[in-house]
């Protein structure tokens, strides 16, 4: 039996409704006087952000706010950032805030305590070894439940020289502490809803068809897989009602868990392209993509599509497994429309003379090195393809 290593997750959970009230306590446990606050520049003035800033000045702590990011970080905004931190010398970094100014906390983390660019800590080329344990205490505060960032050690970033995402990676940046407040992600739009909910279920179906098959990380994923199938819709409709919003934060930190061991596949790889070269959300493009992906891995692992397809609800007593397999993409297709989630690229503007070159630069990318199928740039094009109309 061949000897596995794995980096195991997460630090600290805080998690329910009202638990956004024990951030000066958490920040306190530090030792830290000053705060520098991240935040999404469309939440950094409302009470999201506001009521935390005001309660830890009210706690006597110095408290600095910055919210220059873009929906898809970019090397440039990350640097901003670390500017800002070296002007106000923080003793802890807190991050409100989506998936994107989460991972571009974390990479302005790392540039702040180990100096460089960005560039040389990309993942591609071993730039995690080049990160040690000494970074900022970092606690990580979700308000959409898709990226798990909260609880991984990924930082996706986009290159502004080469027009494509890379990945900073290393287990010392897991954030300290993950405050899961469904309060929270009570404002998010349906639409929003819909793609973080898609890319939550994305990472936990990813994640459990991966060759590594840790079984902690499977177990959850099936968990989760389960909790998105009952509380995604829910929220998509009712935004208020809080247990969804709640079960939507635990699955999408499940899956964070889960796929920081097991990794992911073809589908974050093709994603990630549609975000660099199209500017398309992160979830959008992997809600459109993930059941041609799906199609497309079936023959490497059926039986594990078909547990996905149990988990989503499907009864497949009896049934040969192939046949059970293909059940998983009809219910991830079913929820997608229930979802109002746009079928094609083409829908979404993607120009299509776009995907020879997305296909090359989706195969370099680490993040698919454990899809349960090996893929050629040929096949990957012709995935591509399926995704549009016409």
């Amino acid at each position: 039996m061949s000897v596995s290593t794995f980096n195991l997750w997460p630090k600290k959970l805080v998690i329910g409704q009202g638990s956004i009230g024990q951030l000066g306590d958490e920040v306190k446990a530090f030792g830290a006087k000053k705060v520098i606050l991240f935040a999404g520049p469309h939440i950094s003035k409302t009470k999201i952000v506001l009521e935390p800033v005001q309660a830890l000045k009210d706690a006597g702590l110095d408290i600095c706010l910055f919210s220059s990011f873009g929906a898809n970080p970019t090397d440039v905004q990350v640097m901003g950032a670390v500017e800002k931190i070296k002007e106000f010398k923080p003793d802890i970094i807190v991050c409100i805030g989506g998936g994107s100014p989460i991972d571009a906390a974390k990479a302005a983390n790392v540039i702040y305590t180990h100096g460089g660019t960005l560039a040389e800590y990309d993942a591609a080329i071993g730039g995690f070894q080049k990160i040690e344990p000494k970074l900022l205490p970092f606690i990580a505060i979700p308000t959409t439940a898709g990226t798990g960032t909260e609880v991984t050690w990924v930082s996706v970033i986009t290159s502004t020289e080469k027009n494509l995402k890379f990945g900073v990676l290393s287990p010392f940046l897991i954030p300290d502490v993950a405050v899961l407040d469904p309060d929270l992600t009570l404002g998010l739009p349906p639409k929003t809803t819909a793609y973080t909910g898609m890319d939550a279920l994305t990472h936990l179906i990813e994640a459990y068809v991966s060759v590594v098959n840790f079984p902690i990380a499977d177990a959850m994923c099936i968990h989760g897989i389960k909790m998105v199938r009952d509380a995604l819709p829910v929220a998509f409709a009712d935004g208020n009602n809080i247990k969804a919003r709640e079960d939507m934060l635990v699955a999408s930190m499940m899956a964070g868990a889960a796929f920081t061991v097991n990794n992911l596949g073809l589908c974050h790889q093709m994603a990630h392209q549609l975000s660099a070269y199209c500017g398309l959300a992160h979830g959008l493009a992997n809600a459109i993509l993930l059941p041609h992906v799906m199609k497309f891995n079936l023959p490497a692992n059926p039986k594990k599509y078909a547990d996905v397809a149990e988990a989503l609800g499907a009864d497949i007593k009896g049934m040969p497994v192939e046949v059970a397999a293909c059940k998983a993409v009809e219910l991830v297709e079913k929820l997608c429309a229930e979802l109002g989630i746009p079928r094609h690229l083409d829908d979404v503007g993607v120009d299509k003379s776009l995907v020879p070159a997305m296909a090359i630069t989706a195969l370099q990318d680490n993040v698919g090195n454990t899809n349960p199928r090996p893929t050629t740039v040929e096949q990957c094009e012709q995935v591509f393809y399926c995704a549009f109309r016409r």
